[in-house]
């Protein structure tokens, strides 16, 4: 079996190997895994039934089309983590799956020695050329500090300038100051009092905007003195990412790593800068590494935590999140920072006011989306005119993302009752990328609170074919099953109702629960009226608040799952009133 390129990948059948070229990130999968892949290239472009991949694959043991389903699944996740194309593998209604037609395939003709010793072979070569050139700069870098005149009060002011406390770490920079005043040429001292000010603004007054403003010249300034000096590079590399100049991040990181690869902050802003790339997969592994070396360091483990929520990964994202939050628990920013991780509830609403009171001038004019973060708050809690009032007064809004603009822009049309012109915003975002699944849920979601089923039902079915594959639901993916169970009980597809309802059934027996957000949607799917109302009742109590940062068609969802009147209007007015109290 020869190799081949499909895409960006090299598949290599004879190892069972799917390797990104030529980057060499490599996967293993099984056997019939590989074989599958290989039947739907032999196939290119024409689709292939689930009976025909059945016969081709697995014959002559008979298996069920779930088996199918779950290697299609298995090849996407590969597949599609490359950022060129969205999509590898396309299910076609009736006809079943082929590779797209748009995906390159060609015969790779090089020799190859097996794909995973060459790839250790370069590996061990590069790590020990680093190592050594690590090794010299390191030690001459020690060399430097330990003849430091100003030795002693430079690593007090290090060591203060790691803490969480505003009070070490306003010493710490008192402590540069006074260096930099005797010696303005002192490139610790430069670059150690850019981190105080950067611990400030994550601790104390400062902001990131000062912060910014504050560094920069003691950056470029300690850069022309010593280019060897890796905390230097790290601050440099990291407001190139903070300002998304790309180039210039790329080439602070290129220069950081020939300097040193056991420094935990250039790993973390890496990561941070593959994020932006929206490369996840390589920005969970880079962060990893900073957590590997820095595990009680709260930035890094929170940009672990916003790496695997990017990737959807919501146990361990608020899992790492949790734990910054117990690591530094005075972090600024960690109301605002909550929203993120948890639904929105009368606590988080009321702490993250308290930050944007104080807050949110400075952290604007960084972070210019913050503005419509807090419209969508706003909507949350009922405020709609100030919502609109703020959506007005908004600055920068060009360099905001046009979905995340269409998004605010339905929400608040959505408040304001004009649910027409929050459909056709919403659709309009859909269409930015019709054939990803990041912005098709707000629009579906519109569609089912207008009573359109139906055309709610197929674009679901046509943008999470997994689940509608009907496998075994995971912690993740339960709300969409009982999105899914409840767009099919007003459709009356029978079959696939009773089969959803059997799944989500068996997920519950074997453990599993449902969150209070979910509850009323599983009691009402099986007809208990008693026990939705109770669980909507139970809801509220929780302190739960509508979050538009996650869908601002909760309330009339869940209103639609009872038809007591006089029990929806008790429930809006108690809502309305938590609303009203902050």
């Amino acid at each position: 079996m020869k190799n081949l390129l499909l895409g960006n990948w090299l598949v290599v059948p004879k190892l069972n190997q799917i390797v990104e070229y030529p980057t060499g990130r490599e996967y293993t999968v099984t056997p019939k895994v590989m074989k599958l892949l290989l039947v739907l290239v032999d196939a290119k472009p024409e689709p292939l039934s689930i009976d025909n991949l059945v016969e081709l694959v697995w014959h002559p043991k008979v298996v069920s089309d779930n088996s199918v389903y779950q290697a299609v699944a298995q090849l996407r996740k590969i597949l599609n983590t490359d950022p060129q194309y969205d999509e590898y593998i396309e299910r076609i209604s009736a006809q079943g799956y082929r590779i797209h037609p748009n995906i390159a395939l060609g015969e790779h003709k090089a020799a190859v020695m097996p794909v995973s010793k060459k790839r250790i072979w370069l590996l061990g070569v590069t790590i020990t050329l680093l190592a050594l050139i690590a090794f010299y700069i390191q030690t001459d870098q020690k060399h430097k500090t330990q003849n430091n005149p100003y030795f002693d009060e430079i690593t007090l002011a290090t060591h203060l300038s790691q803490s969480t406390a505003v009070e070490e770490l306003a010493r710490a920079k008192t402590i540069y100051q006074q260096v930099l005043s005797k010696q303005s040429d002192n490139v610790e001292a430069l670059s150690g009092l850019c981190n105080a000010f950067m611990g400030l603004s994550v601790y104390g007054a400062v902001s990131e905007y000062e912060s910014l403003a504050l560094c920069r010249p003691l950056l470029e300034k300690a850069r022309i003195l010593d280019d060897t000096n890796i905390e230097v590079i790290t601050s440099l590399a990291r407001f190139a990412v903070m300002e998304n100049e790309i180039e210039q991040a790329q080439d602070y990181f290129k220069r950081g790593f020939e300097l040193s690869t056991e420094y935990a902050r250039l790993w973390h802003w890496y990561g941070r800068f593959l994020r932006d790339q929206h490369k996840i997969p390589d920005a969970i592994a880079a962060h990893k590494q900073a957590y590997q070396l820095a595990p009680n360091d709260a930035v890094i483990i929170r940009g672990l935590a916003y790496a695997y929520l990017n990737f959807r990964e919501l146990v361990l994202a608020r899992k790492y999140f949790d734990r910054s939050v117990a690591v530094a628990p005075h972090t600024k920013n960690n109301p605002l920072y909550a929203l993120d991780f948890y639904p929105l509830n009368q606590n988080r609403a009321s702490e993250y006011l308290l930050w944007y009171q104080n807050n949110h001038i400075s952290h604007s004019k960084l972070y210019p989306a913050q503005q419509l973060s807090h419209i969508l708050v706003l909507l949350s809690l009922g405020r709609a005119e100030e919502a609109e009032e703020k959506y007005q007064q908004a600055a920068n809004l060009g360099s905001i993302s046009t979905a995340f603009r269409l998004y605010v822009e339905a929400g608040i049309a959505w408040r304001q009752g004009d649910v027409e012109k929050a459909e056709v915003l919403l659709k309009q975002r859909y269409e930015l990328d019709s054939k990803g699944n990041h912005y098709v849920m707000p629009y579906i979601l519109a569609l089912l609170a207008r009573q359109k089923v139906q055309p709610a039902l197929i674009l679901f079915e046509q943008h999470f074919a997994d689940i509608a594959a009907l496998t075994l639901p995971e912690a993740g993916n339960v709300g969409q099953y009982l999105t899914y169970a409840l767009m099919l009980k007003r459709t009356y597809e029978q079959n696939k109702l009773k089969r959803v309802t059997q799944l989500l059934a068996q997920y519950l027996n074997q453990g599993n629960q449902l969150d209070a957000a979910l509850s009323p949607y599983w009691f009402a799917l099986n007809n208990d009226t008693a026990e939705t109302q109770q669980a909507l009742t139970q809801l509220l109590n929780t302190g739960w608040l509508p979050d538009y940062n996650d869908s601002f068609f909760a309330t009339d969802l869940y209103l639609a799952l009872t038809s007591d009147h006089e029990f929806k209007q008790a429930w809006l007015n108690k809502l309305e009133s938590r609303q009203n109290e902050l």
